[in-house]
């Protein structure tokens, strides 16, 4: 997260809402959206979030089917 973080921030140059957006999509985390829009007063983290979910979950998918065929 920390290196998705920098990343973000000095190459992508997004801001720091933006960032954190994207960050819990990747991370599939609902509640640190909840916290984030709570603390941000806007719901503009939601769409950095909503572009990201969606990627992250068939990620985690895969790599999930994947593993379970790797490891059997």
């Amino acid at each position: 997260m920390v290196v998705a973080y920098l990343f973000a921030k000095h190459v992508l140059k997004m801001s720091l809402l933006n960032n954190l957006g994207s960050i819990a999509g990747g991370m599939t985390s609902t509640p640190a959206l909840g916290a984030l829009i709570n603390e941000a007063e806007t719901d503009d983290v939601a769409s950095a979030y909503a572009a990201t979910y969606p990627v992250a979950l068939i990620s985690l998918v895969i790599c999930s089917q994947f593993l379970i065929l790797l490891l059997s």
